[in-house]
Parts: structure tokens; sequence; C-alpha cells
């Protein structure tokens, strides 16, 4: 507005500042212009390798979402739904809080489980709710009388304070952290756009700790899937034959390779008359 500025906005923008100040420590970092703004504040490339190298490589990409409070970020409309359903990049939201010059990091990594299983496996969510700081049983999420869903994100997966940013040390550590909280949201996302619809995610982690132990699996299905599945699984089935056949001193010969040979070529067979063009990959099947 001419003259002055929303005091709300201000301390809006100084919250996606000390964001982006904050990422600029672990990450290659270009913000979206407010013309361009569609829900992101951020594309970034994790700066990967020491920092004592004399170059910095950029490693996995991600998109990040700056906000000032843990209140829930709410997506009612159909577009909005349309959009937070179909993320092609694991989404990080970021909380700065600015008392203290750092920032909170959530992952979105169980977006996907509500997605992928519906409310209560009937139908898309009317509303979908990402809940920083609230946690409930794994995989964290919640659904409600009224259709929508709660995204449960649990606690932060890592804190970045001001006087991190400078430490090389420090740096390298959240971005270990990162690396693999980007990692796995990255394995569901092609997952789940290559039809294999499965969602891994941590049974439990540690705020600022590298991911270690046990992960959840969950698997969802449904008949639209049938054309999908059938294609993935005649295109597994046929690599694996065709690896235990090159590889050497015999594999497929030994066990528990050689029990699982024949039940593995009646599978091709099977899988050739659905799908035909299968005969031009698969090596040796009918000798």
């Amino acid at each position: 507005m001419p003259g002055g500025r929303a005091r709300s906005f201000r301390l809006g923008d100084r919250s996606e500042l000390l964001v982006e100040y904050l990422l600029a420590g672990i990450a290659f970092t270009t913000r979206v212009p407010r013309q361009e703004d569609i829900g992101i504040d951020f594309m970034c490339s994790l700066i990967t390798g020491s920092h004592a190298a004399s170059l910095l490589k950029p490693g996995p990409s991600f998109s990040v979402q700056a906000k000032s409070t843990t209140e829930a970020v709410v997506y009612e409309k159909p577009h909005e739904l349309e959009w937070i359903m179909n993320q092609e990049n694991p989404l990080l939201i970021c909380i700065a809080d600015r008392t203290a010059s750092a920032m909170d990091v959530y992952s979105t990594w169980n977006l996907l489980c509500a997605v992928q299983g519906g409310w209560r496996g009937e139908a898309p969510a009317k509303c979908i709710r990402l809940c920083p700081g609230e946690t409930t049983k794994w995989p964290g999420v919640r659904d409600n009388p009224d259709g929508s869903q709660d995204v449960l994100l649990g606690k932060p997966i890592t804190r970045i304070t001001d006087d991190q940013v400078f430490d090389e040390n420090s740096t390298e550590e959240i971005a270990k952290v990162l690396e693999g909280w980007v990692a796995i949201d990255r394995e569901n996302i092609v997952n789940r756009h290559a039809g294999m619809n499965w969602v891994v995610g941590p049974l439990a982690y540690e705020t600022g700790k590298p991911l270690a132990g046990a992960h959840g699996c969950n698997f969802y299905f449904n008949p639209q899937n049938l054309q999908k599945c059938t294609t993935n699984l005649g295109r597994s089935a046929t690599a694996l034959w065709n690896v235990l056949n090159i590889l050497p001193g015999e594999i497929a010969t030994q066990e528990p390779w050689k029990v699982g040979m024949p039940p593995l070529k009646e599978l091709l067979l099977w899988m050739r008359k659905l799908d035909p063009n299968l005969g031009n990959f698969i090596r040796g099947l009918d000798n």
C-alpha cells in the first residue's frame, strides 16, 4: 500500500529473510519472486562434500516454505489440494524463531501417506493440514470426521541457529541430517510417480541427528493401479532374470536362486503374453 506496509506482512518478510540467511549455510538457495509465489518460498540444492574443499558441489534438490509460527498450513480449495497432493520435490517447512535468530526444520515425508491412503481409505481428503510439532502414532496421519486429514509433522528434524551458519563443522552436520530426509522423500515421490505405491519413513528419530534405526513402510493399492502394477512386475521380473543370467559363477544354479528360477521363468512366460514387448528384452527365456 502507498506510504506503508501492514505490520503482519513485514513480520512475515523478516521471517523469510531469516530463513534464507540460515539456509545459505547448508544449501544453494534461490528465492521465488513474489510474482511467481505459488506456495514455495525457496528452491534449494543441498551443499555436499567438505566445506574445507576449494569447490562446493550441489547435491539433492528440495523446496522450502518459510513460516513464522507453528500454525497448521491449510490446503482446502480444489486447486490447493491438487497442488499439495502432487509435489515433485521434497518439501521442507522452515519456521523462523526471530527472537533466537534460529529456525526449526520439518519434513513433510508423511504427506504421501495421506495422499495415497486417502481419507479413511475411501476418498481424497476435502482438506489437508500440515501440522508442525504435532505427533501421533506412525505414520502421523489423522483422519477427521469432516473428511479432512491432518498430516502431523512431529518434532523438527533439525534446528539451525545463527551461530552455526559460519561454523563449517556445524553446517556439514546439518547438511548430513537433511540429506537423509530429502533422500527418503525423493524415493517416495519417485516411487509414487512410477506406480509403486508404498511409502517408507523413519519409525523414530532425534532432532539434529542423522537418520538411524528401522524404517516403517505403508503399502497402498487400488484397482486403478492394475495396469501400472502389471507393467512394473514385468519389468522387474525381466531385470531380475537378466541379471541372474549374466552374473559370474553361475549364480542362478546356487541357492536360493536355483529354486526360484523355474517359477520366475513361468512368470515371465505369462507376463510376455500380457506385454509382448518384454520379449525384446528377456535373454534366453526360450532356451
